[in-house]
């Protein structure tokens, strides 16, 4: 039986752990020797001996070290450093989970209806020539049924949301900074999925600095990735160690403003230490343009354009079944319900049984220009 020692040192090592995470202690270290060994101490200290006994369907180290590849600058030239290019390497296909890539779509707030973000107008973003002020809320989260199913098995999901400059804000001097932001989901007291009112999350909880986001010219990538791992395996292990909060989303890791190089090191370290997963939501590093003079800049097709406001991130399994009632649902409080429904009824009892059945995550995208006296009047939205 553990002794009130053992309790207090366990406790001692989850606060020191959490901490230093949350707080960005360990950045330095992402991407070097002596960062692994701190993910090996880690599961030293959760006693486990290593993730042999993970389980998944899919392949998250692939997965992660494509993703991480995919976000480092290429040179120019061999020999150079130059900073502030877009990536070349294309993420492998193969990698992740194809149905449970997202489809990105926008809640059009004037005609009350969802539109796919890549239909968003370049003449609808923010004339502006200059930096921009980013901020990202996940707001909701919602399981299908099936997905649902899986949790109670898995008993554990993780969330992370990584935002990446394209390009330094100072030229030659910086490489492109990245926020990366870790939640953790554990099951309510019962066992069950926590009530849907639970399921929203802050990446500002986890690190402060990802709060404001600052995207030099306008432009930025951004990933959603939520996945669910083995509640056996050592990964969920040494999550439990960090954090003992169930029935909501908690922060587990913050790092703030790191150098797009240790990002790489540090998802091929995680994708290391997951071994195994499956992905609910899947995604690679998304361009996306915040003003009107970066899409130009760019010229490129890649990417869609971002305006502020509310987002829904959806497994492309389901967008065919979401495709039909773009026109009759409506957003409220996060969560998507039909069009009209009391508002005297509870979201939840409105969400829940919602028609189809989709699992989906809610996010609000905040953009403001650095210098808001040097930007042009805001776009009008275009009608649907």
């Amino acid at each position: 039986m553990p002794t009130d020692e053992d309790v207090d040192m366990s406790a001692s090592r989850r606060d020191f752990l959490q901490n230093s995470l949350l707080g960005g202690a360990f950045a330095p270290l992402l991407g070097s020797a002596s960062g692994r060994r701190f993910f090996d101490s880690m599961m030293a200290a959760a006693g486990q001996g290593g993730a042999s006994d993970a389980q998944g369907s899919h392949d998250s180290e692939k997965f992660w070290s494509s993703f991480g590849a995919s976000i480092v600058p290429t040179p120019a030239q061999p020999g150079s450093r130059t900073r502030g290019l877009f990536s070349h390497k294309k993420p492998d296909p193969t990698a992740g989970a194809l149905d449970r890539q997202i489809d990105f779509f926008q809640y059009d707030v004037t005609n009350k209806t969802l539109r796919f973000a890549t239909s968003i107008e370049p003449k609808e973003l923010m004339d502006y020539n200059g930096d921009v002020s980013a901020s990202l809320a996940v707001n909701g989260f919602r399981m299908a049924a099936e997905d649902r199913a899986q949790f109670q098995q898995l008993q554990s999901a993780q969330l992370r949301i990584d935002v990446v400059q394209t390009k330094s804000l100072i030229q030659d001097l910086l490489d492109p900074m990245a926020w990366t932001s870790l939640a953790s989901l554990f099951p309510d007291s019962s066992g069950n999925l926590p009530p849907m009112q639970n399921l929203s999350f802050d990446p500002g909880a986890a690190s402060q600095k990802m709060k404001q986001v600052v995207l030099p010219g306008g432009s930025g990538q951004w990933a959603v990735n939520l996945s669910m791992a083995h509640k056996q395996s050592s990964f969920v292990s040494v999550l439990q160690t960090i954090t003992s909060a169930v029935g909501k989303f908690a922060p587990i890791v913050g790092l703030p403003q790191i150098g797009v190089e240790a990002l790489q090191g540090f998802s091929q370290m995680y994708g290391a230490f997951e071994q195994r997963t499956t992905f609910l939501l899947n995604s690679f590093p998304q361009l996306g343009f915040a003003t009107q003079q970066a899409r130009a800049a760019a010229a490129t097709q890649q990417g869609f354009n971002l305006v502020p406001g509310d987002y829904i991130l959806v497994p492309h399994a389901y967008t065919a079944a979401l495709q039909p009632h773009l026109d009759s649902l409506e957003l409220r409080q996060g969560y998507l319900v039909p069009k009209g429904s009391p508002t005297n009824t509870s979201i939840i009892d409105l969400a829940l049984p919602l028609k189809p059945d989709i699992t989906y995550l809610s996010a609000t995208i905040g953009l403001k220009p650095i210098d808001p006296a040097s930007a042009g009047p805001t776009p009008t939205p275009t009608p649907s």
